[in-house]
């Protein structure tokens, strides 16, 4: 099963961006791709409507059969063994992946995501209980991936 990243925009701050593009690369490896959708400006509107309109972009690029996972800070603490069980579970088509196609992870703008992106997710992840900058939770979630797939490969990376 693929997996799918989504990320707002371009990395902030630029300082990070090499280390995201580390990550990508050793993730392409386990068929993991990422994409960026356009980010909104936080303007003179509304939280909710900038929420919105990134929602919408959200939305489109889901396709139908995908397994939607949302970072927020106010979701489930996720475990790299959890993780490592969920690649598992993918691999296999077993529960909660039955009928799936594909595991869309995807992280929200500088406003978070919109109420209507957690209640479509058949998850909703918290990478930290802190709220962080975007670029430091793309990489957050980028390593962790990386880490819990060389658990299911039995690669020396991850010490347990």
């Amino acid at each position: 099963m693929k997996i799918c990243i989504l990320f707002p925009g371009k990395i902030k701050p630029k300082a990070l961006a090499a280390a995201q593009d580390e990550y990508i690369r050793r993730l392409k490896s386990f068929g993991a791709d990422v994409a960026e959708y356009k980010d909104e400006k936080v303007s003179a509107r509304s939280p909710e409507q900038t929420k919105a309109a990134e929602a919408d972009r959200i939305f489109k690029l889901l396709k139908e059969g995908d397994f939607l996972i949302a970072c927020d800070e106010r979701g489930k603490p996720v475990k790299t063994p959890e993780l490592a069980e969920l690649i598992e579970a993918s691999r296999r088509g077993g529960h909660p992946f039955g009928g799936k196609r594909r595991i869309v992870i995807v992280v929200g703008g500088a406003l978070g995501l919109a109420e209507s992106v957690r209640q479509k997710a058949d998850a909703v992840w918290a990478l930290s209980s802190l709220v962080m900058a975007g670029g430091i939770a793309r990489v957050v979630l980028l390593e962790g991936l990386y880490r819990a797939f060389t658990v299911v490969e039995n690669h020396p990376y991850h010490n347990e």
